[in-house]
């Protein structure tokens, strides 16, 4: 995905893309690949709920 943004390191943010830019084919593959990242994310989201929920009950 990174073919198709900037990532501002410092800010951790992404910049807005243009999509006037991009073909339809071209913004067929960008959603493919925001979805794609998005399942990351989620499956981050669990691992660190799960390492949270293992400390918290730690200190129980």
């Amino acid at each position: 995905m990174v073919d198709f943004f900037e990532i501002d390191e410092a800010k951790k943010t992404i910049k807005i893309l243009n999509l006037d830019n991009f073909s339809v084919d071209e913004l067929k593959t960008y959603i493919k690949e925001l979805n794609a990242e998005i399942e990351r994310v989620k499956l981050e989201i669990i691992k660190k709920d799960s390492v949270k929920k293992k400390a918290e009950d730690y200190f129980k």
